[in-house]
């Protein structure tokens, strides 16, 4: 009896044993049957790139997901001297319509007005131009360099004006801010009525023909000359806003205001004896290089008589005498 059991548990075994092992195979068949091969690494890499390059290609519409115009400036920064001017450039390939506004993210290193920016003080900031009433804007990185000169002259900025060796300037280099007003000075005015006193006195006639410009008197001249005769002439010429020496207050032109001028005695007169009385002729001949202008007899710039001596007897221009140049950024 006890053989006998024992022989049926050993069966029961066997039994067990062969029923656990069918079920083995049969679940590895069944997971076999169900399982995809595995791709090849790198086939699986070029597929995945088919199919971001074809979702890239269609189009998706509506929204801001549209490709759009951009406003942008045509450079992504620029570096300036403080006082001088750069006139920015924007394009607008946006399609809206509107006014431009100017920020200046720091307006005691650089002002924006009207697109003419303006280095106040040595730094750095961002001058950001928006169209109105839209979101569309650009910025603008602008570096503001000292513009001290590399000699032994004096240079002193004081809102927005330079100042070397005293002499206040305006040329194509050094600009005036668009609300320096200051009217024709009185200093510059008395002097020149001492000089044209003593040339009357000798029996000629020199009268002041155009004194004191505002920044907007000198815009709306300047863009009557690039009207009528283009820009590039124009500049030969004619000041753009906020570099006229006009607008100092410390400039004259005299009589005809033309080469005519150049031919007559009070020309002469003016400039041997200009000097006596604190004024230079402002634009010589043949210092165009240095001026950035034609030779202007008739244009005269009030410094104080023991500058102007110097500068008439050195035979230089005001640029040359100063070590600085007359030159618009763009």
């Amino acid at each position: 009896m006890k053989i006998y059991r024992r022989r049926q548990a050993a069966l029961l075994i066997c039994i067990g044993t062969v029923l656990v092992i069918l079920i083995i195979l049969l679940i590895i068949i069944f997971v076999s049957k169900d399982s995809e091969p595995i791709k090849d690494p790198d086939s699986l890499s070029i597929v995945q790139s088919d199919e971001v390059s074809k979702t890239e290609e269609i189009p998706v519409g509506g929204g801001e997901s549209e490709l759009q115009g951009s406003l942008y400036f045509t450079e992504k920064e620029i570096t300036i001297k403080v006082g001088e001017s750069y006139t920015a450039e924007v394009v607008n390939e946006t399609g809206a319509e509107g006014d431009y506004i100017w920020e200046s993210s720091n307006n005691s290193v650089a002002t924006a007005d009207r697109g003419i920016i303006t280095g106040q003080s040595e730094g750095s900031c961002d001058i950001t131009v928006t169209i109105s009433g839209t979101d569309k804007s650009a910025k603008l990185r602008v570096y503001v360099e000292s513009g001290e000169s590399d000699g032994e002259h004096e240079v002193v900025e004081e809102d927005g004006l330079t100042y070397i060796d005293g002499i206040l300037i305006a040329n194509k280099t050094y600009s005036l801010p668009a609300d320096y007003d200051p009217g024709a000075s009185e200093e510059a005015l008395a002097a020149f009525d001492e000089m044209a006193a003593d040339a009357a006195a000798e029996g000629l006639n020199i009268y002041i023909s155009s004194g004191y410009r505002s920044y907007y008197d000198q815009e709306r001249i300047y863009n009557n000359y690039v009207a009528e005769d283009g820009q590039e002439l124009a500049d030969t010429y004619s000041s753009r806003p906020g570099h006229s020496d006009h607008q100092t207050g410390l400039a004259f032109d005299l009589n005809s205001i033309d080469d005519s001028f150049g031919y007559t005695p009070e020309s002469d007169w003016v400039a041997v004896n200009a000097h006596r009385y604190g004024f230079i002729i402002r634009f010589p001949e043949g210092k165009e290089e240095y001026t950035g202008y034609q030779y202007e007899p008739w244009h005269i710039r009030y410094i104080g008589i023991d500058k102007a001596t110097e500068v008439y007897e050195s035979g230089l221009s005001l640029e040359e005498f100063l070590g600085i140049d007359s030159e618009y950024k763009d």
